[in-house]
């Protein structure tokens, strides 16, 4: 229960911030800060294993398996959009240094200052050791076999995939772009990208980034739903609640 009341005072947070506040991100989907679904996502996966400890049940390996590869999406090193600018302009430039480039004051995931999310996770994790120190001492199960683990990142591999075609597919673009500047050479990295920025986004792409984020959420959602209420459908391999929970591999894999 504790996940759900997490998660409801996120999503209120994100409704007056986005449509009371008016604070709508225009070049992300839903027009949420960069990454806000993904970081409701994890929380609600990270979270989960409270219900367990207060019901005194075991965790199962599939929730831990989840929890393990979204922390690490979260702990790892990446790229932000501005780094991945300059490495475009740096290509078609050919120049050794790139210039200063100022930009406004970002907006991080959740409306929330930077790290903020990443901190959540970290506490969260130590009280659910904490508790379950002092507590019920439930078990982690660990049961998966070899075909788990490789459908695990067979699945997270699928989603990379298409992301990285997706990526080349607009940098390809983005260069052309800056090609068919006038004298793109000859100008500045703030002024190719002011000028790149007044072609703003398809809505039809973000709708459809949107709506995809929103399906996986939903299916995860209900996993940890179907987990809770202990309902279940077989499913070969896996079950249907273990399928949809699985799915979040591929979302981050294709998500960045």
């Amino acid at each position: 229960m504790i996940n759900w009341i997490i998660g409801g005072f996120i999503i209120l947070w994100l409704f007056v911030s986005r449509i009371i506040n008016k604070r709508k991100v225009p070049e992300y989907p839903l027009g949420l800060p960069r990454g806000s679904v993904r970081a409701l996502t994890t929380i609600l996966v990270v979270s989960f294993p409270f219900y367990f400890l207060f019901e005194g049940k075991p965790i199962p390996g599939l929730i831990i398996n989840a929890i393990f590869i979204l922390v690490a999406f979260y702990f790892e090193a990446r790229k932000s959009p501005k780094e991945k600018m300059d490495k475009i302009i740096s290509e078609i430039k050919m120049t050794g240094e790139l210039e200063h480039i100022e930009t406004d004051k970002q907006i991080y995931p959740l409306y929330l200052p930077k790290y903020s999310v990443r901190i959540s996770l970290f506490t969260i994790l130590i009280l659910i050791l904490v508790i379950n120190y002092f507590g019920p001492n439930v078990a982690f199960s660990y049961t998966n076999t070899i075909l788990d683990i490789v459908i695990i990142i067979v699945l997270y591999i699928i989603g990379t995939f298409f992301r990285t075609i997706k990526n080349r597919r607009e940098e390809k673009k983005i260069k052309q772009k800056i090609k068919n500047l006038k004298n793109y050479q000859h100008l500045s990295d703030v002024e190719i990208i002011e000028q790149l920025m007044k072609n703003e986004t398809k809505k039809w792409k973000l709708t459809g980034k949107g709506i995809f984020s929103i399906l996986m959420f939903t299916a995860i959602a209900i996993s940890l739903i179907m987990y809770q209420i202990s309902f279940d459908i077989p499913i070969y391999t896996f079950s249907l609640r273990e399928s949809l929970l699985l799915l979040v591999n591929v979302y981050y894999g294709f998500r960045d």
